[in-house]
């Protein structure tokens, strides 16, 4: 089998290496000379990601954290984090992507441009070739799954993040719901030895450099150094991920953690789910076709509750249940990849507390009934 990946990000880098593992002959095309330019993700990922990617995740990683905290500008609350956080260098990771995959037989077209692909398997880049499956991998913005009317087309969270030539002396990682800095999603922290990541996002790109001044006031950060972002899709993803022989993966198919937007974890339990497939025996285009679907279907239960989270104040309910320990103590342990957790150690918590605050909420505003029920059982 011939499978075309059409794009040289994350997506269709980890796509391009699970298939090979496979035993599948992969042909990349990138329309850059080189890969992981320009970064754009904050690049925290579990350990179960990294045992997903493999080396060159290994390779990259320049920082890890045991436990993670969440503040609402009142409280803060510090939870372990099961199996740690690893900050990968992002460019480095996908150069090293590469290296491995090309060390596997992968064939690569740097440089070279798609122009158009069809459901029966033809690509067209000047030349024109027919494979047995296309992997779409071309972004959120990309032209390829646009013309093809299948991917992610709902508009995005725009995101920054600003690299900081300062050390607090601390190692951390910190996740900001306050509406003052961003409405409607979150700011983040990220400190470590040789350097402080920080970052936001917002619906609208025009609140970023407003809302990147009250951060920076807040925490005191200084010496800009490195400034990089772009859009963050929170979903839910595509209804439709696969038409004929093609498939939609990555940001151009709404393949991200509906709270975080973060797509490493995603995208690589997706290829990991399509390689076990074809190593059983099943095609590629049914492997590809029911991973996407799977991984989609358990996206989409968690963008019910991220919505949840994210509106009407429940995060911030959340958290001060949450708070009252002594500053830096753990009050529980999540998976970084399932955070639909946290509102269940709430109730296991203060189970009276999280029902009077449900009932405040839906009081305020009855329209978040359903999502506050997602939000509050366990």
């Amino acid at each position: 089998m011939k499978v075309a990946v059409i794009g040289g990000g994350f997506s269709g880098l980890i796509f391009s290496l699970k298939l090979l593992e496979a035993g599948v002959d992969v042909t990349l095309f990138e329309e850059h000379e080189v890969v992981g330019y320009p970064p754009h993700c904050t690049g925290l990922v579990s350990r179960r990601v990294l045992g997903f990617i493999g080396a060159p995740a290994f390779k990259s990683i320049v920082s890890s954290f045991d436990s993670i905290t969440l503040s609402n500008g009142r409280s803060r609350v510090t939870l372990r984090v099961r199996g740690g956080v690893f900050k990968l260098e992002r460019v480095k990771l996908e150069r090293l992507m590469l290296e491995e995959a090309l060390s596997r037989g992968l064939k690569a077209f740097m440089g070279v441009a798609v122009k158009r692909v069809s459901p029966r398997g033809v690509v067209e880049y000047g030349d024109s070739r027919i494979f047995d499956s296309i992997v779409v991998a071309d972004g959120y913005h990309g032209l390829i799954h646009r013309s093809l009317g299948v991917g992610y087309f709902n508009p995005p969270v725009y995101g920054v993040n600003i690299e900081y030539g300062m050390v607090t002396g601390s190692r951390r990682v910190t996740v900001v719901f306050d509406s003052s800095i961003s409405r409607g999603f979150f700011s983040w922290l990220v400190e470590m030895d040789h350097g402080v990541l920080a970052g936001l996002g917002a619906r609208n790109p025009k609140l970023l450099a407003r809302g990147l001044r009250v951060l920076e006031g807040k925490f005191g950060l200084r010496h800009r150094m490195l400034a990089y972002g772009g859009p963050v899709i929170t979903g839910p993803p595509a209804e439709t991920l696969s038409i004929g022989r093609v498939h939609v993966v990555g940001d151009a198919g709404g393949l991200n953690k509906p709270l975080t937007g973060g797509g490493l974890y995603p995208n690589s339990l997706a290829a990991s789910l399509a390689k076990r497939m074809i190593l059983e025996g099943v095609d590629v285009n049914t492997a590809l076709s029911k991973s996407l679907n799977t991984v989609s279907s358990m996206l989409r239960k968690q963008y019910k509750l991220a919505k949840a989270i994210l509106e009407g104040g429940v995060i911030e309910r959340i958290l001060d249940l949450l708070a009252g320990e002594e500053v830096g103590e753990a009050v529980g342990s999540v998976d970084y990849d399932h955070y639909e957790e946290i509102p269940s150690l709430a109730v296991r918590r203060a189970f009276w507390k999280t029902v009077k605050i449900g009932v405040r909420t839906i009081v305020e505003n009855p329209a978040l009934l359903p999502r506050i029920a997602l939000a509050i059982l366990p």
